[in-house]
């Protein structure tokens, strides 16, 4: 099997060198075989966009990028289905999950009720086609509590639900079973950070296990101040923190959020990030009295219906107001994902005043 992929182009000579900074980086994508052709090594990457963490190494090497085809490094089943073919009925096949959380070497499926009979060998049908993975977990009730934790049913692998998980080149500890950590949030963690400048002081009002700081503090040089009412979710980020080569400081607080913000100054933040999206209206208060004047609101909530986009632009407009603050300027209204059947999961980036 061969697929389009990412490389990175070098003489051979130097070869066994980047290989090996690569899989130091997590960049180096094991599902696909190298590829030397005419004196040049083809290496496929996981990505192009953290290149960059490789670049001092190349300081002296002739090099090119690109996309081309690599064969793979698996030749069993290539998909879940494949796999579970003659196990499950064709109606079965059809309901197998098409999506998956990936996070670190951990894969976290959602089994459909109907194939709950089923869930452990789909778990190690997984594993079996996904091999770089040690652990398959499949989701056991919702999220629920004020520590925003949830429960799983080991499918196939080892017994565990800590990992390292890595985006962009950012490194993240992981527990699941302890606190919430969203895989398909990751183009937004890197998008906020690119937006901080340099100075600014940042609060991350439910910061979890902390990507939103950690991204931020890889780039800017500036002050994060990361809540979180989850000591397990603050244990987790301090973990995070020397794995990192950090630029600006984290401050890690293990505290309620409106307790915080009583005990703290009002309008110190340039900046506030919501991300909360089943309660942060709840919180309008603490973020409006903790940002400046023309600082920066990033607000997430679940919102349906045929115009979520104008809905939402009138809720945080009227919450706001109920502050006695306005908006100036709504720079941003983005659907991050879909959440459920007509509802999504919204942010706003608003400027207020």
């Amino acid at each position: 099997m061969t697929k389009e992929n990412p490389y990175l182009c070098i003489p051979v000579e130097h070869g066994e060198q980047i290989r090996r900074r690569l899989i130091d980086l997590e960049l180096l994508n094991t599902d696909f075989k190298l590829v030397a052709e005419d004196g040049e090594l083809y290496i496929p990457l996981i990505d192009h966009a953290v290149l960059d963490q490789i670049l001092p190494d190349l300081d002296s090497i002739a090099y090119s990028t690109g996309t081309r085809e690599f064969p793979s490094t698996y030749t069993g089943p290539t998909t879940l289905r494949d796999a579970l073919e003659g196990i499950l009925t064709e109606e079965q096949l059809d309901l197998l999950p098409r999506a998956y959380d990936l996070i670190g070497d951990i894969a976290v499926l959602e089994i459909p009720e109907e194939l709950s009979d089923f869930q452990y060998a789909i778990g190690e049908a997984f594993l079996q086609v996904r091999s770089n993975f040690t652990t398959i977990l499949g989701k056991k009730g919702a999220i629920k509590g004020t520590l925003r934790t949830r429960e799983y049913v080991l499918l196939a692998g080892l017994d565990k639900t800590s990992t390292t998980h890595t985006e962009y080149g950012c490194k993240i500890a992981v527990n699941l079973a302890k606190a919430y950590f969203s895989p398909r949030l990751l183009e937004e963690h890197n998008r906020i950070a690119q937006l901080v400048g340099k100075n600014e002081h940042v609060v991350d009002m439910f910061t979890g296990v902390g990507p939103f700081a950690l991204h931020i503090a890889r780039k800017v040089d500036c002050k994060v101040t990361a809540v979180d009412i989850n000591p397990n979710a603050i244990a987790l980020l301090k973990m995070s923190m020397p794995m990192n080569r950090l630029i600006g400081q984290i401050e890690a607080v293990n505290h309620d959020i409106r307790n915080y913000v009583k005990a703290t100054k009002s309008q110190i933040a340039d900046r506030v990030i919501m991300n909360h999206p089943s309660g942060s209206s709840d919180f309008i208060s603490e973020a409006c009295r903790l940002l400046k004047r023309g600082g920066i609101m990033h607000y997430y909530d679940f919102i349906g219906g045929e115009d979520p986009e104008g809905a939402i632009s009138v809720k945080i407009k009227q919450l706001v107001s109920k502050e006695g603050r306005r908006i100036d300027e709504i720079s941003l209204i983005r659907r991050v994902r879909d959440s459920a059947p007509y509802e999504y999961h919204i942010v706003v980036d608003a400027i207020i005043l």
